[in-house]
Parts: C-alpha cells; structure tokens; sequence
C-alpha cells in the first residue's frame, strides 16, 4: 500500500493561467478554469512512495503525467516572478507520476489567506530509476584556452562525444534504496531542539523551564514546552504571512543562529527550504559537514545530487579524518609536507548551502553527507563511462592550436 511521505501546503501567485514544475522536464500547465487568468491557486504538494489511489471525493481529477527528474527537488513556477517553495519528492533523475486534482479552496488550504480562487492538489511518486550516464551525467564540452575566450565556434569533432562503448554497467537502484523515498520520523526540528535542551540542563543541574528563563524566556514552571512558550516574545510567530518561513524564523531566532543578521523573505525563504530538505535527504543520525565545491557548475550544485570533491585537510596522527567525513571512495591525491596538510577526494551528496562559510570566486562551500552505496555508483559509472583517452584528447589539443594560430593571423592581417 503507498505510503504518504511528506506533504506541503502552498500559495502561489499565477499570471496568464500559466505555471510550470521546476526541476522536471514537464512542459507548462495551466489551470482547467478558463475564465480566469490571473489568480492566487492554493497549492498542496504530497510525495509518496508508490502510486496513490484516487483522493478524496472533495478533489476533481484533472489530469495525470509523467517526467524525469532533475534533481528530485520540484518547485511551481508563475509566468513572470511567482515561486512556490521547493519541495523533495525523491531521488533525482527518477522517472516519476504526477495526479493533479482540483476544488474549491478550503480552510488549511495553502496558507488559508482566503485569498485564493481554487485550490490544487499535486500527487508525486516514484515509476523508476532511469539514470544514464550519456544522458544525464556528461561533461563539459571540450576546453581550448584562447579558442573559447575569443568566440570561436567549435566544431563537432572539438565537443565532448560519447564513449563508443560503457566501462561499466550503468546501476539500476529501488525506491527502497532512497532515504529521501523513506518516512522518517525524526524530522521534526522542535522536538529535536527540546531533546538537546533536557540534556543542556540535566547536564547543569536546573530544569528546562528555569534553563529557558535564564535564556531570557517568560515561562512558569509547569508550562507546556511548545514552540510558542519556548520562543522569547520578540521570535514567536506571527512575523511572515508565510508560515513556512514564520517557523523557520522563529526556530532559528530561538537558536540565536539569526543574531546580526538582517535578511529579507526571499533569503528566508531559500534557507527555510534548503534547512527542511536537507534533513529529509538524512537518515537518523547521519554525519554531516562542509566540503567547498569548486569550478564550473558550483554555484548551482541541487540538493540531493551527489557528486566527487576535493578538499586539503589537516594530515592528523595516525591518518583520523578531520571531520568524519569524506569517507566514500576516498582517494589521498598529494600531501603537503611543509603544512602537513593532504588532498582528498571523495564522493558526496549535496544537502544545503553552507551559509555561515563564504567562498571566494568560484568557490561555493556546501553542507553535505557521505554518498550511501546506491549513490556512489552512479558518480562511479559516470567517471568511467566518460574516462578521456589521451591520444583522442592529443588530437584534439591540435586542432585547438590549429584554430587558434589561423585566429592570430587573421588579427593581425586587420591591424596592418
């Protein structure tokens, strides 16, 4: 029987009757109700691990599709500048279904604003893993310094063509490989908070409520520990329309994890998602740390995609890791012998943006986990399947000199 894995309730602004699904490979949609074209649509989001059975009589079925994944992370998209919050429906470049259902907005609905004219529901499963190496997994085309830097146009046999034959079978993983396929039921941040909090005072010899008034919490003794008695009153909710981020920012103004910082919704919005995701792409109890993310690509590195990374470590007695981390796959590329430092190579998997560490030029640091083995495989099958070989890559060098000796005569025949 499918199981529902998480649910997000949504208000989303819709121009032209006209939305899209970021991260699919679905073309756009609109609503079924013609004779409006610029609304505010109630959006419920829901993954499950396995195709539902039809919802509630309350919901009219619209239609049904089917789309590969980018990253498992979808969001809806307004014509213009409407976005919804990104959401984790499973692993990414998953074939998947989605049911769309329709009705009359109801109390509960997305952010209940009461300004919404209908009410979507959006169902998301699993179908299969289609992961491709050739497809989903290529490299950049082949680099010619100087040709690309003035605009040549390369031709075919300068791009990057796929291997004649795979190295190695392209693996094939289940939905029940996936911790982001899986419920979990120790997501729920607050009670999260409160179990580290019973230990900080058990640890001090107090109880929880006198530990909260010394953090400057108005709370009797006795009182329930909710998220509202526990919040100093300059952080309890009711600051953000959205509730999403009225939680989120509470939390963290809870934590202190906020002081000194001056951000606006949308930056509110981009942490409250990728803090939620990232703990829904983690099993109990899974080891987390940064990694910095170089090069092309970096800033735009999805949740939930695992790849391989470098990083210069501390060379530590008796070859213990610096963190814990970076374990899969790991590879001691070069020691630095007068900093006593090692670089190292290994296989992760994105969660979040780092956002307490700032990069510098391409740099992007990123708050990531050890790739699980299904994971691995794909990063695995991908390097080998597109492994260069150097007397084509020889060649290639060639003709980019070639290009770029006829491109300097050519200039220079202009200047005289």
């Amino acid at each position: 029987m499918a199981q529902l894995l998480r649910r997000l309730d949504d208000e989303v602004y819709v121009e032209y009757n006209t939305f899209g699904l970021d991260g699919t490979d679905l073309p756009q949609w609109g609503s079924p109700t013609d004779e409006i074209y610029h609304f505010v649509a109630a959006v419920r989001l829901e993954s499950w691990d396995a195709e539902p059975g039809a919802a509630d009589a309350s919901w009219t079925p619209v239609s049904s599709a089917t789309f590969v994944a980018e990253s498992g992370v979808v969001a809806i998209v307004a014509m213009l500048d409407g976005r919804g919050h990104d959401f984790l429906i499973g692993p990414p470049r998953f074939e998947y279904g989605v049911d769309m259902y329709l009705r009359e907005p109801e109390p509960g609905d997305g952010h209940a604003t009461g300004e919404c004219e209908e009410a979507w529901l959006l169902r998301f499963w699993p179908i299969r893993d289609v992961f491709d190496p050739i497809t989903h997994a290529a490299p950049f085309s082949y680099i010619a310094r100087g040709v690309l830097y003035y605009s040549i146009d390369l031709e075919p046999e300068q791009l990057v063509q796929p291997p004649a034959r795979r190295e190695v079978p392209v693996p094939v993983s289940a939905v029940a490989d996936w911790a982001s396929l899986r419920a979990d039921p120790d997501l729920d941040t607050f009670d999260g908070w409160l179990r580290m909090l019973r230990r900080k005072a058990e640890g001090r010899g107090v109880t929880v409520h006198e530990l909260l008034r010394a953090a400057g919490v108005d709370i009797e003794d006795g009182v329930d520990l909710t998220p509202a008695s526990c919040a100093p009153p300059q952080t309890r909710a009711g600051r953000f329309k959205d509730p999403l981020i009225d939680r989120y920012y509470a939390e963290q103004a809870r934590r202190g994890s906020l002081s000194g910082r001056d951000l606006g919704v949308d930056r509110l919005r981009e942490y409250a998602d990728g803090e939620r995701i990232a703990k829904e792409l983690c099993r109990g109890g899974t080891q987390t740390f940064s990694v910095p993310v170089e090069g092309r690509g970096a800033l735009y590195v999805a949740a939930g995609v695992s790849r391989r990374v470098w990083r210069w470590e501390d060379d530590m007695l008796g070859g213990e890791l610096m963190d814990e981390g970076l374990t899969v796959d790991r590879q001691i590329l070069a020691r630095n012998v007068w900093t006593r430092q090692i670089l190292v190579s290994g296989i992760v998997t994105v969660l979040r943006r780092d956002h307490d560490r700032r990069g510098c030029g391409d740099t992007v640091w990123y708050v990531v986990r050890d790739a699980e083995p299904h994971e691995a495989a794909r990063v695995l099958c991908a390097e080998a399947t597109w492994e260069e070989d150097q007397d084509q890559r020889r060649a290639l060098d060639e003709v980019a000199r070639e290009k770029l000796i006829d491109l300097r005569a050519t200039y220079r025949s202009r200047e005289r």
